[in-house]
Formats: structure tokens, C-alpha cells, sequence
């Protein structure tokens, strides 16, 4: 009789500790789903990477050059995984006018504007229906227009080559300086030099990136809406002077994705993801957007 009641009395504590334990799973559930709804949220605004690229050329493969076949590549992947390439002019008109953007935007942008991206890029780009964004120097176009030099190892467009590209609609120029990309003693490409008055330092960053200005203006009819920063230095002075310039973007070499509302100040100090030799490009994009924060409530 004894040993019945303690059976019972055993099958009764079994019978709580298993209905305790549903319990808590369900519990632990209904908290795991609401924790992995909320870390989910909207974005303020479009994630834009930009890819950074230099030279696209068959030799002295590094940090800033790759090979045509990488840059290939590179418009394979973008084709495969839907993304849609994009023009500064277009991400300006979507935060100013609120024009819309295609799906998955990202921005192509070629730096200093070397003879290697008229010869090994521009025809890709007519093959694949792509965009880039190029952003020259105006000193190094003058010089190369001039003297018949296609060394692909250091030559740079010329103002027809640069024209040519302008009006496929597949090459947006932009404003890389028109001789600030150099660095001497007193110099770093845009730097303020030491004991340099304020008003010295914007009248020549003025008068630098308005010769830009206007040359393109002269051989595209397009005026330039975003500086790119040589060697992507920079700071809060020298941004409000370019501001003042009428430019309403500045790129950057700064690591990283960008989130783009209609605020115009997210036009500012765009990051990019450099291209290097050897890396493949869906990772670079990857690395790119774990440094989004989602923002949680």
C-alpha cells in the first residue's frame, strides 16, 4: 500500500516536471520570436555601396589595379545578384527630388581617369549595359591631350576620349581636382598648408576645382556635382569650402556602405569598398555591409 502511494506520489512530481518544462519551452520560444522580429528594422534610408577602382590593366596587379578579366568579373556578379549600377547624378536627384532608384543600387567609381579605363573598361561596360562614375584629374587630361603617349602603364584619357565616354551615358565625370592630386612638402593633395590664411585656402581650392569645372562644362555641357577627394584626405573645413563650391556630394576613401535618405548631408564623406587584386568582390560587399548598424527599438 506504501509503495502504491509513493508511486503515485512519484508519477505526480514526474507530471509537473514535464509540464513545467513545456512550459518553458514554449516560453523560450514566444521570446525568440518576438527578439528575432524586432532585430529586423527598416533602414532610414537606401543602403549604396560604391566600389572604388584604379587601374584595370594585364600588369602590376595590387591594392588599385586588377585585371580586365577581374572587372568582368566583377559586372557578372553585380548581374547575377540583381544589383543595378548607378550615376552620382542619380543618387543626387533621389535625395534632392526624390527620383527613384533601381533596385540594390551601387556605384562603380574609377578614379584619376587613366587610359586603361577608356581601353579595358569603357568596352565592358557597353557589353554588360553598365555604369560607371569617373572622376579625372584635369591637369593629367590637358597633358595626355596633347602629347600622343598610350602607355597603358601611366597614360590618361584625353578630352575626346573623355567626351566620347560622357555621352554613351555609361561614363558620368566627376571632379577629382584639376592639379591637387600630387603631394609636395607643403601640400597634400587638397590639405591646408601650415600659416595658410582661410581666405588663401579657399580661393585656391576655389580656383583649382573650378578650372575642372569649367572644362568639362566646355567639352561635355555637363558640370560636375561631386569632388572626389584626393587621396581621399579631407576634413570639416575643407568639406564646407567644397559645400560653398556648389558640389553636392564628396567621396572618400573611407571604408564602409552608405545609407542615403533625403537628407543632403548623407551625400557627404561617402565611404567605398576598395577594389584590390585577388578579392573577390561579393566578399568585399559582405565585409562592406556588416558595418550597417541596424538600429533596434
Amino acid at each position: 500500500m506504501g509503495s502504491s502511494k509513493n508511486y503515485r506520489c512519484y508519477l505526480k512530481k514526474l507530471l509537473l516536471v514535464i509540464t513545467y518544462s513545456l512550459l518553458s519551452i514554449s516560453i523560450i520560444k514566444s521570446i525568440y520570436k518576438i527578439n528575432a522580429v524586432s532585430s529586423v528594422q527598416t533602414l532610414d534610408g537606401i543602403i549604396v555601396p560604391i566600389i572604388m577602382y584604379h587601374q584595370v590593366k594585364n600588369s602590376g596587379f595590387g591594392n588599385d589595379v586588377i585585371s580586365p578579366s577581374e572587372f568582368e568579373s566583377d559586372l557578372k556578379y553585380l548581374k547575377d545578384n540583381n544589383y543595378n549600377t548607378i550615376t552620382m547624378t542619380q543618387l543626387i536627384d533621389y535625395v534632392y527630388d526624390k527620383k527613384d532608384l533601381p533596385p540594390n543600387p551601387v556605384i562603380l567609381a574609377f578614379d584619376d581617369g587613366y587610359l586603361s579605363t577608356y581601353l579595358n573598361v569603357y568596352p565592358l561596360l557597353k557589353e554588360y549595359n553598365m555604369k560607371i562614375v569617373l572622376s579625372i584629374i584635369g591637369k593629367s587630361v590637358d597633358e595626355f591631350s596633347k602629347v600622343k603617349d598610350e602607355n597603358i602603364e601611366y597614360s590618361h584619357v584625353t578630352w575626346d576620349e573623355v567626351k566620347e565616354m560622357q555621352d554613351s551615358g555609361l561614363v558620368e565625370m566627376q571632379n577629382h581636382s584639376y592639379g591637387l592630386h600630387k603631394i609636395s612638402k607643403e601640400r597634400y593633395g587638397c590639405s591646408q598648408m601650415a600659416n595658410e590664411t582661410q581666405k588663401h585656402y579657399e580661393e585656391f581650392i576655389g580656383n583649382d576645382l573650378n578650372m575642372l569645372q569649367e572644362k568639362l562644362m566646355e567639352v561635355t555641357g555637363i558640370c560636375p556635382t561631386t569632388f572626389t577627394y584626393p587621396y581621399g584626405r579631407y576634413n570639416d573645413n575643407l568639406e564646407n569650402i567644397i559645400k560653398k563650391l556648389g558640389f553636392k556630394a564628396t567621396v572618400t576613401c573611407k571604408f564602409g556602405v552608405n545609407v542615403i535618405n533625403n537628407n543632403p548631408d548623407t551625400l557627404f564623406s561617402l565611404k567605398r569598398i576598395r577594389r584590390a587584386h585577388n578579392q573577390s568582390i561579393g566578399t568585399m560587399l559582405k565585409k562592406g555591409m556588416a558595418t550597417v548598424k541596424i538600429p533596434h527599438n
